[in-house]
Order: C-alpha cells, then structure tokens, then sequence
C-alpha cells in the first residue's frame, strides 16, 4: 500500500544543506498556559500565580513553562506540511532555553538544514536542523536547539505504489 504523502511534504532527498524554513505565527494565551499546567501538573507559582510572579519572578509576570513554548512550535513545524507521510520519526531533540516567553508573545520557528545522512537503510535518511523558536514582538530567539527527522526517500515510495500494482 503507497504512503499518503501531503502535497508539502518533502522526501530526503529534497532538502538542501542550509535551506531555511519558517512558519506562520502562534500567539501564547493563558488558556495555553492553563491547560498545559494541567496537563504536565506542573503548577510552580512561577507559571501560575500573578501574585507571587510579580513578587518573585525575575520576570515580573507568570512565565509560561519552557516546555510549553517547545510544544507550540512542534505544532507549527507540522503545520509547514514538509513531513506529512515523510517524517518517519523524531530521533533527538536539544533544546536551550535563552529569553523568556510570556502570554502575549507570538512565536514562530525558523528550521535551517544543518546535515543529511543517508540511513543504512536505503528508505530512510536523517535530516538534521538547527532551529530557534523566535518572539515576533521583542525580536528575539527564546529558545535554540537541534532537531533531527527520520524522512523517508522518494524511492521507498515508489517501490511500496509498484509493490502495490503488483498484486492487482
């Protein structure tokens, strides 16, 4: 049976060293706030208390949890559609955490193609990126990091459509 793949979507072999790739934007509410505190049951006053934030935080406001800001912008990754039926599987992630986010800010993510490296596996391969998840508003990156991606290439596809045919 062939793979559905998203009209977006890029096998491996069509992305470039240094291409570049940035998403629309996504505004943090407080309800984003709210439900990934309950979600995770990470409630620190920090991310959820005004009163002690504005005592205690150096940020002088409840902080959203780093996390958080990382989940949104996995959410904008897919919404660019380069792994729809491609992305095969997320194998690392790093993260470095550099300005904070607040509710209010609008994110978006720039992905910049660090490596390509073939799978022993002729299906696959890895593509690796450098990524920063930036705040629209202040001009600045919040969050830095690595992200590699499992893509299939063009060639499983097509074997997997004639294996397929074959059949019939």
């Amino acid at each position: 049976m062939q793979t559905p793949v998203g009209p977006a979507a890029r096998f491996f072999e069509d992305f470039t060293v240094d291409e570049e790739f940035l998403t629309q934007g996504r505004t943090v509410t407080q309800t984003d706030l709210t439900f990934w505190s309950m979600f995770t049951g990470d409630f620190n006053p920090i991310h959820v208390d005004s009163a002690f934030a504005r005592e205690h935080s150096p940020f002088g406001t409840v902080v959203p949890q780093g996390l958080l800001a990382v989940a949104i912008a996995s959410g904008l990754q897919e919404r660019l559609g380069i792994f729809a039926g491609t992305g095969q599987a997320m194998l690392g992630q790093t993260i470095t955490f550099a300005a904070a986010v607040v509710v209010g800010d609008t994110l978006r993510v720039r992905l910049t193609v660090r490596a390509l490296t073939p799978s022993r596996r002729p299906r696959t391969g890895r593509v690796a990126f450098d990524y920063g998840i930036e705040v629209v508003e202040r001009g600045v990156t919040a969050v830095t990091g690595t992200l590699d991606v499992l893509c299939l290439r063009r060639e499983a596809v097509r074997e997997a459509g004639s294996e397929a045919g074959a059949g019939s």
